[in-house]
């Protein structure tokens, strides 16, 4: 059932562009798309008990490999995406080992530091990385006939291939025996090295594909705004991401996907309140995680365990011929 369900939302999906050609509804689903992925690849690591707020961080080295190298080097952007999600998988490698060294908030701290320097080092020197400006005109993918300014189409089915690529491989790889290992380090690292499993190798897999994904992310956020800067891709980038995951629910996941298109469509829906804008994505986000503490996923899983349970006990309690 499961399956049939996916399998109609992504037809349903791929056949939105031919119903809704407003542009300003394509440029939410984008924007869902980019959350999507970010949150997916947070969430990746989240299933290890660990939370990172080096994200926004990854996502900005795959933006600054995209830009530098489709606007500086003239190189396409289809070579550009696959290498700005390679370089911050790489350089994910040092810094995991270095970062996982330390557990529960020294982690936090480690990973925040790591964004702050990304970001420091790409505003301090202006000439290739543009300083506190930024990089402006980045060109979009080919054919640029395709990938128009007013053209969302196309942008729309990239970010929607990325979408559907993230999850898919991440999936697996939770359902994998490898997810297992994630799962049961999560409830434990010394029982899961009690059993002989490599608990920072693991860690540091899940650490360096995490920030794979994210570079990919940013690489498509650079191709679609045309500009980035290090006041993008701050450590409030990172908090709404983890924001994602705590609303829609850790459990699955399911519940990172939820929470990035809850949380990316209501502060859209109350955009005509100007200043309150904020305020009303805040008394939202309040009352969610007092009313669904285990996040949307988990609320709607007990609502149908609760459903199943009551319909069995009405058909236990009523008489046996019926009436």
């Amino acid at each position: 059932m499961t399956r049939i369900v996916i399998a109609v939302l992504i037809v349903a999906l791929l056949a939105f562009p031919l119903a809704i050609h407003d542009a300003y509804i394509l440029h939410v689903m984008i924007v869902i798309g980019i959350n999507v992925v970010m949150a997916v690849s947070m969430w990746l690591l989240g299933i290890t008990g660990l939370i990172s707020f080096g994200q926004a961080g990854f996502m900005f080295l795959g933006a600054m490999t995209t830009a530098l190298l489709t606007k500086n080097l003239h190189w396409p952007f289809w070579v550009a995406l696959p290498l700005s999600a390679v370089i911050p998988g790489l350089i994910a490698a040092p810094v995991g080992r270095l970062s996982l060294r330390v557990k529960g908030v020294y982690f936090f701290l480690v990973t925040l530091a790591f964004g702050q320097v990304v970001s420091g080092v790409f505003a301090y020197f202006e000439d290739p990385f543009g300083g506190w400006y930024g990089i402006r005109n980045i060109p979009p993918p080919q054919p640029a006939a395709w990938f128009g300014t007013l053209n969302k189409t196309a942008f729309y089915y990239l970010s929607l291939g990325l979408v559907l690529v993230t999850c898919g491989i991440i999936y697996r790889i939770s359902r994998s025996w490898f997810g297992n290992v994630l799962w049961s380090i999560r409830e434990g690292d010394l029982l899961a090295s009690s059993v002989g499993i490599d608990v920072p190798g693991c860690k540091l897999v899940a650490f360096i594909v995490s920030a794979f994904f994210a570079g990919a992310a940013g690489s498509v956020y650079a191709c679609y705004f045309g500009y980035i800067s290090p006041l993008v891709f701050t450590f409030e980038l990172s908090v709404n991401t983890l924001v994602f995951i705590v609303v829609g629910g850790f459990a699955s996941m399911a519940g990172p996907i939820v929470g990035a298109v809850v949380l990316t469509v209501v502060p859209e829906m109350f955009r005509v309140t100007g200043k309150y804008q904020m305020l009303a994505f805040g008394l939202i986000l309040v009352f969610s995680m007092l009313l669904m503490p285990q996040g949307i996923i988990g609320a709607w899983e007990r609502f149908a365990v609760r459903r199943a349970f009551n319909r069995r006990i009405a058909r236990h309690a009523a008489p046996p011929g019926g009436t």
